[in-house]
């Protein structure tokens, strides 16, 4: 199988400051990956590189075979690279379906293919914001696909 996501001696930090030292990894299309470690061992500056957030000292990041390592932040949004971190960033009077509306972003996902891969939020869609569980609130991988200018998986 291709790999969606491939990051090959990565070597990043914040300006000077090195965090990530020697990083590889790979993962496939279509696959997961987890990412485990104690506070403080470089778990959200690896997502924030992968991002563009942080310096690229040294090595590539490569997204379904191109380099993405030199692109701003906003090239890897329309790429459809999406990072939504933990924290419940909703609004709790909208509802889900009103949330969807006011992060949606022009491309391919309509709120009917959000749906279609989380059948749960759209059983969900006319309930509020501050009503639903946090995980359903999160709604992490809707948000980041819907973000999204293409089509991510």
């Amino acid at each position: 199988m291709a790999e969606a996501l491939a990051i090959r001696g990565v070597r990043a930090g914040y300006g000077a400051t090195v965090v990530l030292e020697d990083i590889e990894l790979s993962l496939a299309e279509r696959g997961s990956l987890a990412v485990l470690g104690r506070n403080g061992v470089g778990k959200t500056t690896l997502l924030a590189t992968v991002m563009g957030h942080t310096t690229l000292h040294a090595g590539a990041i490569d997204y379904h075979g191109q380099p993405v390592g030199h692109l701003p932040v906003y090239e890897r949004a329309r790429l459809g690279i999406g990072y939504v971190p933990q924290a419940r960033e909703i609004f709790p009077s909208l509802t889900v379906e009103e949330n969807l509306a006011v992060s949606a972003r022009p491309g391919h996902w309509t709120p009917e293919r959000v749906y279609e891969l989380f059948p749960r939020l759209a059983e969900r869609r006319r309930h509020m914001g501050n009503h639903i569980s946090g995980a359903s609130s999160r709604c992490s991988p809707s948000r980041a696909r819907w973000s999204a200018t293409r089509r991510c998986s």
